[in-house]
């Protein structure tokens, strides 16, 4: 379940509320969703019910029907409110994982949308090199732990998405799933600056994972679904992190 999914189902949400509950026209108007300050916040956070609220009065009570709502999808494990009126969501670990690896397939070639996009136009400046390296080194890093996967004989074939339950998982799969939203914003305005930042999220939640969760199993560990689900995911890390350093003009090299 991406961003995307969550503000469409929100809208619904709003439209569904009672009569007198959501001010006129809000459930037309943009729905934010975020990621929380603080990861025990949940995966994704929006104010809606502080934004569509009939009255300042009923914000809690239009929190608590999203909450309802929400709770109805099978990709939604958990959605709490905390005033004044936010509503923080939690995706099952397969709602995660089904979404990262949906974006990773968009955007792998030569079916993905950039397949033949070079660089640009941007209209804003030119990417800062230092930026461009540090996605560089973390696609880098993706692509040696997927050799030292494969060399020890792990496959996708016995992965288990529900296995993707640490937290660093969480950050990696989500910002995987907000980068197809990245992509668009940034061809709408022609700028480079919602992709690199969604981009930056996936660098940086590569880094962390990789530092926290084995990929590849110690010498005396058997080979689990687990590690066949953590090389399914630094396989989307690659590919999206590749695809968005094409689109910027650079190169995707595996060895640094």
């Amino acid at each position: 379940m991406t961003p995307e999914d969550l503000q469409t189902a929100l809208a619904r949400a709003l439209t569904l509320a009672e009569s007198g509950l959501v001010a006129p026209g809000a459930a037309d108007g943009p729905i934010d969703v975020v990621a929380p300050r603080r990861p025990e916040n949940g995966d994704w956070s929006t104010t809606a019910a502080l934004r569509a609220a009939a009255h300042p009065s009923g914000r809690k009570a239009l929190a608590e029907h999203i909450c309802d709502h929400l709770l109805t999808l099978p990709e939604v494990a958990a959605a709490d409110t905390a005033d004044p009126g936010f509503v923080n969501i939690s995706l099952t670990p397969t709602a995660r994982a089904r979404a990262a690896i949906d974006a990773a397939c968009a955007l792998q070639p030569p079916r993905g949308p950039w397949s033949n996009a070079g660089s640009g136009p941007w209209s804003d400046a030119a990417v800062d090199p230092n930026v461009i390296g540090a996605l560089q080194l973390r696609h880098a890093a993706a692509c040696r732990e997927r050799r030292r996967a494969r060399a020890a004989g792990i496959t996708t074939d016995e992965a288990d998405s529900s296995t993707l339950d640490h937290p660093s998982e969480a950050r990696l799969l989500n910002a995987l799933a907000a980068l197809p939203g990245a992509v668009d914003r940034s061809r709408r305005l022609r700028r480079a600056a919602p992709l690199v930042t969604g981009l930056s999220d996936v660098a940086d939640a590569v880094e962390e994972w990789l530092s926290r969760c084995a990929v590849t199993p110690t010498i005396d560990e058997d080979i689990t679904a687990r590690h066949s689900a953590r090389l399914v995911l630094v396989r989307a890390a690659i590919i999206v992190l590749a695809a968005g350093l094409r689109q910027l003009g650079a190169a995707a090299p595996e060895r640094i």
